[in-house]
């Protein structure tokens, strides 16, 4: 018997297509995230991740997708309120995320305050037109963001 170079031999297309799908498989998976952060900085037992177009979203420890990288920003929960992150799109509108990952309240508003911080129970919207309404904490608009500031805070304390 020969002493035969493994790349000629009957099994290399076989190893060689093996090799191929693992590259290609590899970078699909692991490379569609430019960073992932530490996990439990944000929600416990989740990482930020950070494509490489900059969009950000949620994956958990088993590397699942829990929030779409679809957002140009994401603060850490708790901020406006325990149950709530807040979102930026990309178009720069606003909204918040549940702990379950689903966007509770559409990111629409050009700015979202504190729960309980004007009302009890809900959260002080502003539209891009600078109207004001309010969101409880389901994510339903209750008063439509149509009212100046002045008006949301006489008409409705």
């Amino acid at each position: 018997m020969k002493n035969q170079n493994f790349k000629t031999s009957a099994i290399w297309p076989f190893y060689k297509s093996i090799l191929l799908l693992f590259v290609f498989f590899s970078h699909f998976t692991f490379a569609q995230y430019q960073k992932i952060y530490k996990y439990d900085d944000y929600h416990k037992d989740w990482a930020l991740v950070k494509t490489s177009s900059g969009t950000f979203g949620f994956i958990d420890k088993q590397k699942k997708l829990i929030v779409q990288p679809i957002y140009s920003k994401i603060e850490k929960f708790g901020i406006l309120d325990d149950n709530f992150a807040l979102v930026k799109s990309i178009s720069d509108g606003y909204g918040l995320i549940d702990q379950s990952g689903k966007e509770r309240v559409p990111a629409i508003y050009s700015k979202i305050e504190k729960f309980d911080a004007i009302k009890k129970d809900c959260a002080l919207v502003k539209s891009r037109s600078d109207l004001y309404g309010f969101v409880d904490r389901t994510g339903k608009e209750i008063i439509p963001a149509t009212y100046t500031l002045e008006e949301i805070k006489t008409k409705f304390p």
